[in-house]
């Protein structure tokens, strides 16, 4: 496994953890601080899936 994969499935994996606990803590529906964080968490792991799928298919073997 090259690098570049590798580094595309962990961070693939932190997506998956980053949008979990975001997800859980905006079900909560409480205003303040943490709300405000998952939101933003949730635009970062839209925006980072798509590349590390970009990554995996350039340098799949």
């Amino acid at each position: 496994m090259t690098l570049p994969i590798g580094m595309a499935i962990i961070g693939l994996v932190i997506c998956a953890v980053f949008a979990f606990t975001a997800i859980r803590e905006l079900r909560r529906d409480q205003p303040g601080h943490a709300r405000n964080a998952a939101m933003i968490h949730i635009a970062m792991v839209s925006m980072f899936v798509p590349f590390c799928i970009y990554v995996l298919i350039a340098w799949a073997p």
